[in-house]
């Protein structure tokens, strides 16, 4: 992940997405910043993301456009809530061992913003199937 400086130690950072467009129906970029990772997903309308739950990274998340269903399940105790996600209106916390799938259910490309401790995809994410 690059970052640029610009000016003095003190002055601004710029920090680069970089993106994965590796499973199709969406785009994940992402980058860290301090010890926090940003991830921007691009989604088409009927496409379904995620199905997975994360055993160490913390999940901050909000729709930033479009339509989102969101299907979450604690796959230990099974507890489970569907929720339509609305556009800045909503912040989901998403804490390990909590599956999640998310569907855009509109007719345009939804963007989904996640924070999280860990980067995603590199080794703390697996399978579970909700949606």
């Amino acid at each position: 992940m690059a970052t640029e400086k610009f000016g003095g130690k003190d002055f601004i950072h710029v920090f680069n997405f970089v993106r994965d467009k590796r499973k199709s129906g969406r785009i994940l970029s992402n980058v860290k910043v301090g010890g926090v990772y940003i991830s921007r997903l691009m989604v088409e309308p009927g496409v379904i993301t995620g199905n997975n739950y994360h055993k160490k990274t913390f999940l901050m998340m909000y729709v930033e456009s479009g339509s989102i269903l969101g299907i979450f399940e604690n796959i230990n105790t099974k507890e489970r809530k569907e929720l339509k996600i609305h556009p800045a209106k909503q912040v989901i916390h998403i804490p390990p061992f909590v599956s999640v799938a998310t569907k855009n259910i509109g007719l345009d490309e939804a963007v989904i913003v996640i924070f999280s401790n860990r980067c995603l995809r590199l080794g703390d994410d697996f399978e579970y199937q909700v949606l």
